[in-house]
């Protein structure tokens, strides 16, 4: 009996001593400095809260690094747009890119018994289902992929792990597509269990710590060029060659060092509309890292976006195919080409609100908006919550014919471009008045076209005195009626952003009417269906090549050519566009898309793209 009370005793005073020292703590890089800190308070303090200036941030893992992910079936066939997009690193058990994971850690728990273990999860489901959890096995081998183990509610720690101190991470399988879905937060909990003995009820120890995805962030254009993007398209296109051509020439002579990125998979001409390209970021020890996630203009029949997954998924790069269960982005509508998606640089809003990586912003057409999938992931990763303007007054109805970010020396670090029909015209009437009237209003060599095997153009400047075009009553309304929606939309940008109107560049611009009626067919084959002209409107095209639609590199601006009036052997839009940009800093260089992208209602920024710098923090 004596025996008996003295166990029972024994199993009272280890019971109370577990009490007080059994403590599961478990840490992330809450703070945001790149570590994991087990010794002091950094990370330890409010991890259990997630906001947007205090909490851990871990990558989706969704590139392809040994490339592994493939494009057709066993038998030849194209995957599934679906199928395309399921692979990637973070698809399968297995972890193929240690280096995008964020640190995990427990920390060491000396006074506990051989009996303890330990269960480490996410919750809610939605998270558990989209995350993975590592446990580093060799801790002399963290980046080889057989030292890492997944960590799953079967999977339980033992009493030496737990006194060593896990060393966990975690990476996503996905990133916020649709915030009712996921919002992209997730919970890790570490759950600790110690049973002394069978005589003595077991003691239960939880920790947890806030974790959330980091947000997709699409590029504003002050983010340095890493590399520029074109379409080699079908190499008997001479047209597209030639301007491929210029466009490199162009890269070489401003510096840039990456080689040209050329898409070859498809005669898609159209870089910059297929394809949007982004980044995901977190804090690490030694700055950013990130990776790239391509995004897929939702027109799921446009066969040229599938080269985001054939062709530029890789090591470090994953993409994003807009679902279609949403019953929206199979066609061809050309809202939902990226070049209606545009990002203006960080600012803080008149309404108080941060925008450190930029905000979105892209054109609504009336009542139409762009694509379910794509606003999802707009709106659903908050970061750079999206401006609407309206575009449905032109034929293609892109925000990038209409406005360009600039940099700029005022507070903000930049400024807004934007087409101005006014001084377009007032250009033309000025020629007129200094007698030059005769010349054609539009200077391109038509016997180009021969040359380079194409159609000859057939816009009216070609065949048009400078009098003549000022004469014509259409040509006079067009105006009018491009400028009321040029100045509507200023008016909603400055509503929100608090840049000076002084410092608003403007740059001649001059329309012409182009609705083409209700369906059109593209050279590729492809039926386009245009949105019939709802009545008292308009749809306008560019009449004269938009020269806020270029391409932005540092202090450098590839320009389209404008093929304005000829006086006296000079160009007279050249002058006004040179001092305008000049305005900001930058220096011109010319392409001639004449045959290329503006027959075909597009211009440089149209049909390339670029990929810039991804190692600027958004969570400062």
């Amino acid at each position: 009996m004596r025996q008996r009370i003295g166990l029972f005793a024994l199993a009272l005073s280890l019971q109370a001593g577990l009490t007080a020292t059994l403590k599961a703590d478990i840490r992330a890089d809450t703070n945001r400095d790149g570590h994991v800190d087990l010794k002091g308070t950094s990370d330890s303090t409010d991890k259990a809260f997630w906001s947007s200036t205090h909490g851990a941030i871990f990558l989706p893992n969704v590139g392809d690094k040994q490339m592994r992910c493939a494009t057709t079936d066993l038998t030849g066939n194209p995957l599934s747009n679906d199928e395309l997009a399921y692979c990637n690193d973070a698809s399968g058990h297995l972890l193929l890119a240690p280096e995008y994971l964020a640190p995990l850690r427990t920390v060491p728990m000396a006074d506990i018994s051989d009996n303890a273990t330990a269960q480490v999860y996410t919750t809610p489901q939605a998270a558990y289902d989209r995350t993975r959890i590592f446990v580093l096995e060799d801790l002399s081998k963290p980046n080889a992929t057989k030292s890492w183990r997944l960590v799953d509610r079967e999977l339980y720690f033992n009493a030496t792990q737990l006194r060593a101190g896990l060393v966990l991470a975690i990476d996503g399988r996905e990133f916020v597509k649709n915030a009712a879905v996921w919002d992209g937060h997730a919970t890790v909990h570490f759950e600790v269990t110690d049973a002394i003995s069978y005589s003595v009820p077991a003691k239960v120890s939880t920790d947890e710590v806030a974790m959330k995805v980091a947000p997709v962030l699409t590029h504003h254009p002050l983010q340095r060029v890493e590399t520029l993007v074109s379409s080699a398209a079908n190499e008997t296109n001479l047209v597209q060659s030639d301007f491929v051509a210029q466009i490199d020439a162009a890269r070489q002579k401003i510096g840039l060092e990456n080689p040209l990125l050329l898409f070859n998979q498809s005669s898609d001409i159209w870089a910059q509309d297929i394809l949007e390209p982004a980044y995901a970021s977190m804090p690490g020890p030694n700055g950013p890292i990130a990776i790239r996630i391509m995004m897929r203009s939702a027109q799921s029949t446009r066969t040229g976006g599938r080269q985001i997954f054939e062709q530029l998924r890789g090591p470090g790069v994953g993409g994003f195919q807009p679902g279609s269960n949403t019953g929206t982005g199979f066609g061809y509508d050309t809202i939902n080409s990226y070049g209606n998606l545009e990002t203006i640089p960080p600012h803080r809003s008149k309404k108080g609100r941060t925008y450190p990586a930029g905000r979105a912003i892209f054109g609504k057409h009336w009542d139409q908006l762009t694509s379910q999938p794509v606003r999802d992931l707009l709106y659903g990763n908050e970061v750079q919550m999206p401006l609407i303007l309206e575009t449905g007054w032109l034929n293609v109805g892109h925000v990038d014919e209409i406005i360009q970010f600039l940099p700029y020396d005022n507070e903000l670090g930049w400024t807004l471009a934007i087409g101005d029909t006014r001084l377009g015209l007032e250009i033309l009437r000025n020629v007129s008045a200094a007698g030059h009237g005769g010349v054609m209003a539009q200077s391109y060599n038509v016997s180009r076209a021969a040359t380079l095997e194409a159609d000859p153009p057939t816009q009216p400047g070609l065949t048009m005195s400078v009098d003549e075009l000022l004469a014509n009553v259409t040509f006079q309304e067009n105006q009018a009626y491009a400028q009321k929606h040029l100045d509507a939309n200023l008016d909603i940008f400055l509503s929100e952003v608090p840049l000076d109107h002084k410092d608003v560049i403007r740059l001649p611009a001059l329309f012409e009417d182009a609705a083409p009626g209700p369906e059109f067919i593209r050279p590729d084959g492809l039926h386009v269906y245009w949105w019939p002209v709802i009545e008292g409107e308009r749809q306008l095209i560019g009449l004269v090549p938009a020269t806020v639609n270029g391409i932005i590199i540092g202090d450098q601006y590839l320009c389209p050519q404008p093929w304005g009036p000829m006086v006296d052997g000079q160009d007279v839009w050249m002058s006004h566009i040179e001092a305008a940009y000049a305005r900001a800093g930058m220096t011109v260089t010319y392409i001639d898309d004449w045959l290329s992208h503006h027959s075909h209602g597009g211009e440089i920024h149209c049909g390339t793209n670029t990929l810039r710098q991804t190692d600027l923090p958004w969570w400062e």
